[in-house]
């Protein structure tokens, strides 16, 4: 017998086949500008619409997409939308493997994976993310990135790439190719400067793991993760004070859902809280898993600045400005905890990169600087 949630999952897809079916028109194809193999991967994205949220998806083999796990939750079925504009139903296809990948199969077909998509090899710095853009209902290619940060996967498995290469909301799940047309990546997250990028080298793990008997599993972990994003949905107009159910929800669900990215999330949204401690939990999940993260390393930096917390921010600060260190926040952070905690060295190497990359605001800076050393 089929679950309440099934059935409601599944009369909820259908109202949306029936809507998209009616209001979405082919759109032309969108000009792509990047090289042909890099266009190519326009026909191998899909749009993925669930009754939570719109995303994209990457055509491995014949009705076999990967997406994100995030994406998935623990729905029965999501709406796909390929390049042509046709529209299907996929079901996911359970595994156990903790990184943020789901493996889909459309409905009516049997494609299995035998080599898949050609990876990208050694460390490419341009790469092109090709998503699904859901405003003009069609696969496009975005600007390429002028850098790629590639992660130490042997002593962080699920650390991730971290690039500049343009992408937009919806776009999570699409692929991230190299110049060649060589996979390296699938799209996980952004916060519109960088783009977070799960490798390559795990999907064949996923593939590996997928079985049926990973079934309630893999319904448990999306049922946290779900939860998890509805509680920080609506956490997202309170500014202060929270209900205690909430903060509660929070707390559980998202610690449960085991996703990075929602580890992220509960810590920004607990620093915005004021709830200091809570906040630095969940960051420090999140950089366990992925030590060089910039996104997760600069939520860090603010609510330990928020906290007045200027020593334990300055490392953050120095590791982050490693990563970009042309960052005006990050900066102005830096200047301000270097004569916080009186740090002379810290305080010049941060005026010499003010230099470099924002030399207007060196002269203020330099003036607090001097003000508070000479206190």
């Amino acid at each position: 017998m089929k679950s309440l949630w099934t059935i409601i999952t599944h009369a909820v897809l259908a109202a949306l086949v029936l809507t998209l079916a009616a209001t979405l028109a082919a759109g032309a194809a969108l000009a792509c500008e990047a090289p042909a193999p890099v266009c190519a991967w326009k026909e191998r994205v899909v749009g993925i619409r669930t009754p939570n949220m719109i995303a994209s998806g990457t055509m491995l083999a014949d009705g076999l997409i990967i997406t994100n796990r995030h994406v998935v939750e623990d729905h029965a079925a999501v709406l796909t939308r390929d390049h042509t504009g046709g529209l299907g139903e996929a079901t996911p296809v359970p595994h156990t493997v903790p990184v943020d990948l789901a493996m889909l199969r459309l409905s009516g077909t049997a494609g299995e994976i035998d080599e898949g998509p050609d990876m990208a090899e050694g460390l490419p710095q341009t790469v092109y993310i090709v998503g699904f853009d859901q405003g003009r209902n069609a696969p496009r290619v975005y600007a390429p990135s002028s850098f790629a940060m590639y992660p130490r996967q042997d002593a962080a498995p699920q650390a991730r790439i971290h690039t500049n290469a343009r992408a937009l909301p919806g776009n999570s799940g699409g692929a991230v190719v190299d110049a060649e047309g060589r996979l390296v990546g699938i799209l996980a997250s952004g916060d519109g400067k960088i783009s977070e990028v799960i490798s390559a080298s795990h999907i064949r793990t996923v593939i590996t793991s997928a079985s049926p008997d990973h079934r309630q599993s893999f319904l448990s972990t999306g049922g946290a993760i779900r939860r998890c994003a509805d509680a920080l949905y609506d956490a997202a107009g309170i500014t202060r004070d929270p209900p205690e159910d909430l903060v509660s929800v929070i707390e559980t669900e998202c610690a449960a859902s085991g996703n990075r990215q929602l580890f992220d999330q509960a810590g920004q949204t607990f620093g915005r809280w004021w709830m200091f401690d809570r906040s630095k939990a969940f960051l420090k999940r999140s950089l366990a898993l992925d030590p060089d993260s910039p996104n997760t390393l600069m939520s860090m930096a603010v609510t330990l600045h928020l906290n007045r917390e200027s020593a334990a921010e300055r490392p953050i600060l120095e590791r982050y400005l490693a990563i970009d260190p042309a960052n005006t926040q990050a900066l102005r952070m830096a200047v301000q905890v270097a004569g916080a905690i009186g740090d002379r060295d810290f305080g010049y190497m941060v005026l010499d990169l003010m230099r470099a990359h924002n030399p207007a605001a060196v002269p203020m800076a330099e003036s607090f600087l001097a003000e508070a050393f000479a206190n």
